[in-house]
């Protein structure tokens, strides 16, 4: 149970409003297919540039299994490619497609407009105030 009550309203609050903000990227026609699962494990495949499958389920704490289903529906809707190590033939990489550069970009303009109406909201101190403590706080998340 959270301390401060008002705490938990305001992490309500922007949950909803980061909410609302990603469902309009998702309005987009182009990436409407994509199930908040697959966007994870999309951004994930983004972020840690060309994993193997391995690296993939350790990093999201899921099975091989579970990876290998969501990366063929990812293949199948033409978001990644499946490439064979050069060293090790028995490894794959997971690699993003053009579709998945063009889904990172309005996905990261759907960040960058939640970030600019909260910098909006304040003075430029207490946006360096807000960007230390949640960065403190995001110290405390284990990836």
């Amino acid at each position: 149970m959270t301390k401060n009550p008002s705490l938990e309203k305001i992490v309500e609050a922007i949950s909803a409003l980061m909410a609302e903000m990603e469902s309009q990227a998702f309005a987009d026609e182009r990436f409407a297919e994509l199930s908040m699962r697959q966007t994870l494990y999309l951004n994930t495949i983004l972020r840690l540039e060309h994993p193997n499958f391995s690296d993939l389920a350790r990093e999201l704490g899921v099975t091989k299994p579970s990876v290998t289903a969501i990366v063929g529906t990812l293949i199948r809707k033409g978001y990644v490619e499946k490439v064979q190590d050069g060293e090790d033939r028995r490894a794959y990489h997971i690699l993003p497609t053009r579709k998945a550069e063009e889904f990172n970009k309005v996905h990261a303009a759907t960040h960058k407009r939640l970030a600019d109406f909260l910098a909006a909201q304040l003075n430029p101190g207490e946006v360096d105030q807000l960007v230390g403590l949640l960065d403190k706080v995001l110290q405390g998340v284990k990836h």
